[in-house]
């Protein structure tokens, strides 16, 4: 990727807008029973399925991978599963990107961060639009499967979160992931999300929750289940 990548320029009205959109759902009062339905192993959610389904491999797309991105409502299609699986070309270009990313978490990014990242994930939804997935522009699993891969770095994005956010005019990867980046460093997000875990927990005193512990993860799954008014699993 060239040297000259730079992160979109973004409104600050856009980023306001997110901020106040993330808080409200991190304030709202059922925030805490939502996300204690969705951390709850005996639920039918994905909670921390996605990030913690073992065996975990920092250095391939794998089989378990595949399956923990599905417990997020999407499908890996066949021939796309035999690319990341069988194809030893491909799983070594994305080995290599993996190995490339940066060590850091989303927040501590810079924008020279962004172009490893854009080759990883560009790389991932284009191995998915060859295999046929349903849709010709596959954003959505491709951005589940990165996320899945690194949940300290990738935020999962989704057009349900995008539009609450107000960030789906912004049609590309890197400005998305800058206004998340921009989320994960603001105080008032930051307090709240710390404070979130003890919530859940007090939420369903009954039951063995099992929470993701990244920071990133737990606003992820905030937003979509305030967003979708957990209508979706």
């Amino acid at each position: 990727m060239s040297s000259e990548f730079s992160v979109p320029e973004i409104d600050q009205t856009v980023l306001e807008q997110a901020r106040d959109n993330a808080l409200r759902a991190l304030k709202d009062p059922g925030t805490p029973v939502r996300l204690s339905e969705f951390y709850n192993p005996e639920s039918n959610y994905a909670g921390a399925t996605f990030t913690q389904l073992a065996p975990r491999d920092d250095m391939r797309i794998t089989a378990t991978d595949l399956l923990a991105t599905g417990t997020l409502s999407v499908t890996v299609p066949p021939r796309a599963i035999r690319r990341f699986l069988e194809d030893e070309r491909l799983a070594q270009d994305l080995s290599h990107r993996l190995c490339g990313l940066p060590q850091v978490k989303l927040e501590e990014t810079t924008k020279q961060d962004f172009a490893p990242m854009c080759e990883f994930y560009d790389l991932v939804k284009s191995s998915l639009a060859q295999a046929g997935t349903k849709t010709s522009n596959p954003w959505v699993t491709a951005s589940k499967i990165t996320a899945r891969k690194r949940p300290d770095l990738f935020p999962v994005r989704d057009r349900v979160v995008c539009q609450f956010l107000g960030i789906q005019k912004l049609g590309d990867r890197a400005a998305d992931w800058w206004v998340f980046r921009e989320l994960m460093n603001d105080d008032r997000i930051v307090e709240e999300l710390g404070k979130l875990p003890e919530f859940v927990m007090e939420a369903r005193p009954d039951a063995e929750l099992v929470m993701d512990s990244e920071p990133l993860r737990l606003l992820d799954a905030a937003l979509w289940r305030f967003a979708g008014d957990g209508d979706r699993d």
